[in-house]
């Protein structure tokens, strides 16, 4: 297997000789990890669901005191699964918990301003979701090493982005304009739209490293890709919410 440009969880199990020859004396399936990912999804969906309705109930205080708290459990497991795989069988359903609160309050928390756009950004991330399987699928897209190496560099620039923007809005209360869900200058349209589309795309390494590691690693590691692919879709709803976001208070 190629991991040069991989993501840390796939390199860290192309590193582990126990992973390549099975330590539960099974290896990974695609049908296996499907399996697993599906569960988490829809374990996500579910807090979210019962979060997002609660949510639109709670006064703004209280909603933005458990999105906080959501989001540094959500971060704090999210590394944990990614760099400590092994961990990834215990970690995941938590992470999938803690995200389905994160979103589920977020997307209550814009709903009662602009109503639809949890709705909207649900829909864009699944049809997305599906045209980049069907991509990857008939090889009309392609996880090659420039692809991933062009990914893993839009990849950091834009978590250096948001690192800078929360910096700033710790220090000063006011982050990067152009990352301003308030901002409707052309150029803030064009900033959101890339993120979408770099976190869209991504699905497609995750889809490959799957793919890829289908009988050469250990069953117990199938939740470990099974949360990286929640990751990403959980990225992609973000963004995709940010940007319609973006729109309707353009209106």
């Amino acid at each position: 297997m190629n991991y040069r440009y991989s993501n840390p969880v796939s390199s860290a199990l192309s590193r582990n000789s126990e992973v390549s020859m099975g330590a539960s004396g099974q290896l990974m399936t695609l049908e296996g990890t499907a399996k697993k990912a599906v569960m988490l999804i829809a374990l996500c969906l579910i807090t979210g669901f019962v979060m997002f309705f609660e949510g639109q109930e709670m006064v703004e205080g209280a909603l933005t005191g458990i999105i906080a708290f959501s989001a540094i459990t959500g971060i704090v497991l999210g590394l944990v699964g990614t760099f400590m795989p092994k961990t990834a069988r215990f970690v995941a359903p938590i992470y999938s918990i803690a995200e389905g609160i994160f979103l589920g309050c977020i997307t209550a928390l814009f709903d009662t301003k602009y109503p639809g756009v949890g709705f909207s950004a649900l829909s864009a991330t699944v049809i997305t979701a599906l045209a980049m399987f069907i991509a990857f699928s008939t090889g009309l897209i392609s996880a090659t090493p420039f692809f991933k190496k062009f990914l893993m560099m839009a990849g950091i620039a834009i978590a250096l982005t948001y690192i800078v923007n929360l910096v700033m809005i710790l220090l000063s209360g006011t982050g990067i304009v152009l990352l301003q869900t308030e901002n409707h200058s052309v150029l803030s349209y064009v900033i959101q739209a890339l993120f979408c589309v770099v976190a869209s795309l991504f699905l497609i390494w995750d889809f490959d490293n799957i793919a890829n590691s289908h009988g050469r690693v250990g069953k117990e590691y199938e939740m470990a890709f099974a949360m990286g692919l929640l990751m990403t879709l959980v990225w992609m709803y973000l963004e995709f919410l940010k940007l319609i976001v973006k729109f309707q208070s353009d209106n």
